[in-house]
């Protein structure tokens, strides 16, 4: 536990940079050789939504680096794979479920985010 970093993700991934820099900076703890544990909470379930498409907005779609991001996270570092979470009250309020999840994101209860935020002392939060 050491080398974990907790990286929270509330903020959706449109309409401004705290989403596109949670990622980036799972991505760069990956190479710094740190093991992110991320959790999407709030409106930044919609992250973990597959098949993101930001219409015809300025912004660009993120779901391919969350993909990168989780590949990454889970099969560079199989003897400390990365986790990541989805909190299941957030994807409740905003009517989603797992079924509209990136694949291996995994929702999970209030008392397990708890748990998570307690056992990391290095947090970022988005």
């Amino acid at each position: 536990m050491p080398n974990d970093i907790l990286i929270v993700i509330r903020h959706g991934p449109y309409g401004g940079f705290q989403a596109a820099e949670g990622l980036r900076h799972a991505n760069g703890a990956l190479s710094l050789g740190f093991r992110p544990v991320v959790i999407f909470m709030d409106d930044g379930v919609y992250l973990a939504r597959a098949g993101q498409e930001p219409g015809d907005s300025q912004w660009i779609s993120l779901s391919e680096t969350l993909e990168t991001v989780i590949a990454r996270g889970l099969y560079e570092k199989r003897d400390a794979p990365a986790e990541f979470y989805v909190d299941e009250a957030s994807l409740c309020e905003r009517g989603l479920s797992a079924d509209d999840l990136v694949e291996s994101l995994v929702p999970v209860g209030r008392e397990k985010i708890s748990a998570l935020w307690a056992d990391h002392a290095l947090q970022m939060l988005f």
